[in-house]
Formats: structure tokens, C-alpha cells, sequence
């Protein structure tokens, strides 16, 4: 009875994934939504499966970060969740402005303050650096919200 239970339970979450993440509030597929409630379980399922999204448009909301490396800024949207050593781990996506959506001028692509709490909106690409390939949000749009949701999740 248990595995006929458990067998249930997984089938319905494969159900909920397949057909309920992946929809706008209005009903529409054509952006996936990356929601508060199941934030982590669906950033790791583009991650897992990123063949099927690259080339989708997706949306979150969270904090807004940027790391510097030898002359390279890299810019995050994130949350804060568990990780190794307790609550010390950060889910999201890297984020950068879509050059197909602006011109070469930096002014016209803001990028907003660090922990500011934004809606990024845009393409799944990849690209490779130092012979590794990695996921970004070519964005479209990145506004700054007043209102902030859950700054840590844990699923």
C-alpha cells in the first residue's frame, strides 16, 4: 500500500511540474513563471532539464546581486536558501541585459543596487567560460519592486 502511495505521489508531482509551473497567472505557457511558493524545486528543474528551457522566456523575482572577477561583473537574481553549512545558500539565475534588445551604449541597460529586491524577465541562454558552460537570463526586463517577497526559501 505504501509504494502504490508513494508511486501516486511522484506521478503527481511529475503532473504538477509538467503543467502547472510553466504557466502564466493568466493561463498562458509562454513565460515560465519561477514562483515563491516552489522556487528552488523549479530553478532546479530548468538546471536539470535545460535543454527543454533554453530559448524560453523566464520570470523571477528576488535579491540583486554582482560578483567581480579578473575585469568581469557578473549580475544575479537570487534568494537566500539553505545550504552547506545552515542557511548560508543562494538560488537563481545570472542575469544579463539581452543585446538584441539595446544598443551598445551601457546607459540605456541600468543595472539596479545590491539586495535590491527586482523582477527580471528574459531568455534562458548559455555560454561557455573557461571550457564550462553556464546558464544566464538574457534579460528584457529588470525592474526594481517596492514590494519584496520571501528573501529565503526553502523549497
Amino acid at each position: 500500500m505504501k509504494k502504490t502511495a508513494s508511486i501516486l505521489f511522484v506521478l503527481l508531482l511529475l503532473v504538477f511540474f509538467a503543467t502547472g509551473c510553466n504557466r502564466n497567472n493568466d493561463g498562458t505557457d509562454n513565460i515560465y513563471e519561477i514562483r515563491e511558493t516552489m522556487f528552488i524545486a523549479q530553478v532546479n528543474n530548468i538546471n536539470l532539464n535545460f535543454s527543454e528551457y533554453l530559448g524560453k522566456t523566464i520570470k523571477l523575482e528576488g535579491l540583486f546581486k554582482q560578483n567581480h572577477w579578473e575585469e568581469n561583473n557578473w549580475y544575479f537574481v537570487f534568494r537566500n536558501a539553505p545550504g552547506c553549512c545552515g542557511d548560508d545558500g543562494e538560488v537563481g539565475f545570472e542575469v544579463s541585459w539581452n543585446p538584441d534588445y539595446f544598443e551598445s551604449d551601457p546607459e540605456q541597460r541600468p543595472y539596479p543596487n545590491a539586495n535590491e529586491w527586482v523582477e527580471a524577465i528574459g531568455e534562458l541562454r548559455s555560454y561557455d567560460f573557461l571550457g564550462m558552460s553556464f546558464l544566464y537570463i538574457a534579460l528584457s526586463e529588470l525592474n526594481v519592486l517596492e514590494k519584496r517577497g520571501a528573501e529565503f526559501v526553502s523549497r
